[in-house]
């Protein structure tokens, strides 16, 4: 059976808070290899959409498809551990580790992990802890952050934060990473660098699902955008499609 080539498909996705639609019937896409977009005005339930995909929070119905499997019911660390991770609008850093703390947490399959393993397998833990913070400092020289992996992760910035969050989700070797707004509140010198880390690290293979309200970004970025108005699917298509697209015109930027 050949490989499909969407990585994630998601379809009839419904959620309700006190009888408020959140999300009705919404719809997406993301082939394998992309980096594609979500956009819509405020409250038209993007992160909702989001935290749907990775069962951060039940849907009422609907289907989540991820690499060929459904996964609306499985909890997010089953779903993390299968190569679909996500960021949140505002990263979470456990600010009392330190930096490079943050980062040995995010690695899947740690033998160390089992109670009964730490007293039989002593030699393969070390040689796999020493494996993971090989790692983790390699990510975190690639982005920049290997000089602060011994400082307090509540000591950074937030841009610095939300570079710590997207390198911590790479530790787990995600085949997709949701994005929720990455260059949200970021000085533009830092957004242009974590939009280079986003294309390098798609050339690498891992597809990416990104929510921003910074149209440049999104516009130069992404392979597809996909539109989300008051819950429901407006458009979608490429960026210079739905930049032209008189329904998105109106609904997201107002004219």
């Amino acid at each position: 059976m050949s490989e499909s080539p969407l990585l994630l498909q998601a379809s009839g996705l419904c959620k309700s808070f006190g009888g408020i639609r959140a999300v009705q019937n919404a719809v997406i896409e993301v082939p394998r290899g992309q980096i594609t977009g979500l956009i819509g005005p405020n409250g038209a339930g993007k992160t909702t959409l989001f935290n749907l995909l990775s069962n951060f929070i039940a849907p009422d119905q609907g289907k989540v498809i991820f690499d060929g499997q459904e996964v609306q019911h499985l909890p997010s660390h089953a779903i993390a551990a299968k190569g679909f991770v996500r960021t949140f609008q505002v990263a979470r850093v456990l600010s009392r580790l330190s930096v490079l703390e943050n980062m040995l947490l995010a690695a899947q399959g740690q033998t160390g992990e089992n109670f009964l393993q730490v007293w039989w397998q002593q030699g393969k833990i070390r040689r796999q802890e020493k494996a993971n913070r090989e790692k983790a400092m390699a990510i975190l020289e690639s982005v920049g952050l290997a000089e602060k992996a011994q400082d307090y992760a509540g000591a950074m910035s937030g841009g610095q934060r939300k570079l710590l969050e997207m390198a911590r989700a790479l530790m787990s070797d995600p085949q997709l990473i949701l994005l929720d707004e990455p260059a949200a509140g970021v000085n533009p010198t830092l957004i242009n660098q974590i939009c280079e880390h986003i294309v390098r690290w798609n050339q690498q293979g891992i597809s990416f699902l990104i929510i921003e309200h910074n149209m440049d970004v999104i516009m130069s970025l992404c392979n597809h955008v996909w539109v989300l108005a008051e819950g429901t699917n407006l458009a979608d298509g490429t960026p210079a499609e739905i930049q032209s697209n008189e329904q998105v015109l109106e609904a997201y930027l107002g004219v």
